[in-house]
């Protein structure tokens, strides 16, 4: 019988579930406190792991499985031997609609609507609105939470030109451009929007110099990985007035330290690297199918999916 370590939050009813379900496994939760004693014979680990513990993954001989309850996997790779998969494609829907929220809240001026109703002022004037309408959009990050975003935004009349390793169609997208080539593209670009993991190629690929080719009424935005710009280019590019606005969802340092000016900065919408978590009840369906997928193909002895460490297994060698 194969021992799978779940460290999701799972209902009682959930569980008997499982139980029922899956006859050939053996579920341990993380609020046993006696977990560590099967870790060694686990098949499967589900959820994050505590942090004392992840550095002896790669000594569980029987680890088939290690399945990520995020899209992100950032230093992960290293520490397993065994198939590493992530959460991506459960976390687009959430993502994007946060994105024409916040977009719209800032094109709106609904901050300044909401100071006149604290203040009991009725006063339709608030100058030129803004649309999404007629826009060009520069998406770094053409995967699942990226193109999600293009599909709303090319619906709403925006034109969307998506950044990616490779040049090639993504539905979506009216152009698709290389990572390399943005910084030639930014002048181009009413609103950005990062939503791109965090890597070598990644890590602070905006700079000071990127946003002096920004338009200075561009909005920049950015809900994949904060190490995708230094905190102290974004401090100085909205400092600068760089930009017209920025929404920041991740920061290259969380929580974003007390004493950052962007924190009091009117110009700035931040918010607790929330945009992806999973209040959203149709993030919670789609993730737990992808973890119930991957269970059945434990159980069955298949292929499992979202695995993002292939070319690192010994089958690839």
């Amino acid at each position: 019988m194969k021992t799978v370590l779940m460290f999701e939050n799972l209902p009682m009813a959930k569980r008997a579930e499982f139980a029922a379900r899956y006859d050939n496994l053996q579920f341990v939760y993380g609020d046993d406190p006696n977990w560590p004693d099967v870790l060694e014979h686990a098949s499967a680990i589900v959820g994050f792991i505590p942090e004392p513990w992840r550095d002896q993954l790669k000594e569980i001989h029987f680890l088939e499985l290690v399945q990520l309850p995020f899209a992100g996997y950032e230093g992960w790779e290293e520490k397993v031997s065994c198939p590493l998969a992530n959460a991506s494609g459960a976390f687009g829907l959430a993502i994007s609609e946060y994105l024409i929220g916040t977009i719209l809240y800032v094109y709106r001026h609904m901050e300044e609507i909401r100071r006149r109703q604290k203040q009991k002022v009725w006063n339709r004037n608030l100058g030129d609105i803004d649309s999404i309408y007629g826009k060009t959009i520069l998406i770094a990050g053409c995967g699942d939470v990226g193109s999600t975003f293009a599909k709303k935004a090319q619906a709403l009349g925006a034109y969307t030109i998506g950044a990616a390793s490779r040049i090639r169609p993504i539905e979506g997208f009216d152009e698709v451009i290389t990572i390399d080539q943005i910084d030639d593209r930014l002048p181009e670009a009413d609103i950005f929007v990062g939503a791109l993991p965090s890597n070598a190629a990644t890590r602070h690929l905006i700079t000071t110099q990127s946003f002096e080719r920004m338009k200075p009424d561009a909005l920049f935005i950015n809900v994949g990985r904060g190490a995708l710009v230094p905190l102290s280019v974004l401090e100085e590019a909205i400092e600068h007035k760089r930009v017209r606005a920025m929404i920041l969802d991740v920061c290259e340092i969380e929580p974003l330290p007390q004493d950052s000016p962007l924190w009091d900065n009117e110009n700035v919408l931040i918010t607790p690297h929330l945009s992806g978590d999973c209040s959203l009840p149709e993030t919670r369906r789609l993730l737990w199918e992808l973890i119930e997928y991957n269970l059945d193909a434990l159980n069955s002895e298949k292929p499992f999916r979202n695995i993002v460490n292939a070319d690192r297994l010994p089958e690839a060698e």
